[in-house]
């Protein structure tokens, strides 16, 4: 019997697409090994702290919203996954450099590494119509190698999005604003106290 495995593609090597791939590369019987797309040059997501704001090097939005001295708001012990817990020498409420770390780890101890291609920008997700015209049965990522400028364009059997919601800063509308003399920021800008 010739089986089919499903390709998956995810976006996104922050905690929620290494999950994904992690538990894609666990069933190996079911799944091709995932193609994981990540923009930056390392895993992390958001908690890859940058003292950058407003674009990187490529003019694309930086994605984090760390500040310097963040600390977490939940302990690590209902933040970790099931399978792999945070270092038990750790306090409770860990520096966002603690975090990344154990994702980095986390991406190791499964064998994620491999599978992620880093530097590319996916800049299209397209669902492919099936043979009947009506539905979609696969989609298309097209995207862009940052370090060599090349475009490639792949089919996948589903995808899974994981490319996080802090990267985007929401503004509201505020009457009048415009007479306000004073700075404007929004908090996904802010980096330190402004002596450091």
């Amino acid at each position: 019997m010739n089986y089919h495995k499903l390709k998956v593609a995810v976006i996104g090597a922050g905690a929620s697409g290494l999950c994904a791939a992690r538990h894609l590369l666990s069933r190996p019987h079911v799944f091709a090994p995932p193609v994981v797309y990540e923009l930056s040059n390392c895993v992390g997501g958001t908690w890859v702290y940058t003292d950058k704001v407003g674009r990187d090097d490529y003019g694309l939005p930086i994605h984090s919203s760390m500040y310097r001295d963040l600390r977490t708001n939940l302990p690590k012990e209902v933040m970790s996954f099931p399978d792999f817990p945070f270092d038990s020498q750790l306090p409770s409420f860990i520096h966002h450099s603690d975090v990344r770390s154990y994702l980095e780890q986390y991406a190791d101890h499964f064998e994620i590494q491999p599978h992620i291609k880093f530097r590319t920008h996916v800049e299209l997700l397209n669902p492919v119509s099936g043979t009947t015209g009506d539905a979609w049965n696969s989609w298309e990522i097209t995207s862009l190698n940052l370090n060599n400028h090349c475009r490639n364009t792949e089919r996948f059997d589903s995808v899974i999005v994981c490319n996080g919601h802090y990267s985007e800063p929401f503004i509201p509308h505020i009457p009048e604003i415009e007479h306000f003399k004073g700075q404007k920021m929004h908090s996904h800008e802010y980096r330190c106290f402004q002596t450091c």
